[in-house]
């Protein structure tokens, strides 16, 4: 399998540093410099998982948390930094209080996952009052909230068990449309293992025009 890794740095050194350790690992590597810097063969790419530069990491969260935070939820992430005594290269990722190495992220994270591309809408902090469903008969619904809100998806507070590709069903209170949004779990962030909010990170699969003007409106 051809394991599209993208790799977000930003310092010179420490982009070679890290491409070369890639490479090793056998995946394709793309290089971005900045969460702004996506070339249209980034955007034209899907990707397995990817590898941030935790100092790139900092800067960029000074400026745009809830972008970062949008796009990262949306992949298998690893954060790597260089030991400046040694010059080498250290793999840690949230959920895993131990580090790995690159191969272990590799085979056990990215191998697994289903290929996404980056997602060219940003996600805004925006808190709606949801019902969650788990049916299309809408019972036994889950209270929530919208942590963040985009045109193709949003981010849920959620501590029930969900998996990856499950449907979900979401009505939100604010809207005028009753009609749930039919939407798809792209990612999970489970309660206790991360200092994260726990919840589930959505892709709309099916919405009303009406519900999608009244969004872009809100």
């Amino acid at each position: 399998m051809d394991i599209r890794v993208l790799l977000i740095v930003q310092e010179d050194s420490a982009k070679k540093r890290y491409f070369e350790a890639l490479e090793n690992c056998g995946v394709h590597v793309f290089v971005s410099t900045s969460f702004q810097d996506f070339s249209q063969e980034i955007c034209g790419q899907s990707f397995h998982g990817i590898f941030l530069d935790l100092p790139t990491k900092i800067k960029a969260l000074k400026k745009n948390k809830n972008y970062v935070y949008g796009l990262l939820e949306n992949f298998p992430v690893s954060h790597l930094r260089i030991n400046d005594d040694t010059g080498e290269v250290h793999c840690f990722h949230v959920g895993r209080e131990s580090a790995c190495t690159l191969t272990d992220f590799i085979d056990n994270e990215c191998r697994h996952f289903v290929p996404r591309m980056i997602r060219s809408d940003v996600r805004r902090e925006i808190h709606f009052n949801v019902r969650l469903y788990k049916t299309p008969d809408r019972d036994n619904p889950e209270r929530s909230i919208t942590m963040n809100v985009s045109k193709g998806g949003c981010f849920l507070f959620s501590v029930q068990d969900w998996k990856i590709g499950d449907s979900v069903w979401i009505e939100i209170l604010e809207l005028s449309d009753s009609h749930p949004i039919i939407g798809s779990i792209r990612h999970i962030v489970k309660w206790g293992e991360s200092r994260r909010i726990p919840g589930i990170g959505v892709e709309f699969q099916h919405i009303s025009e009406s519900l999608t003007a009244e969004l872009s409106t809100l």
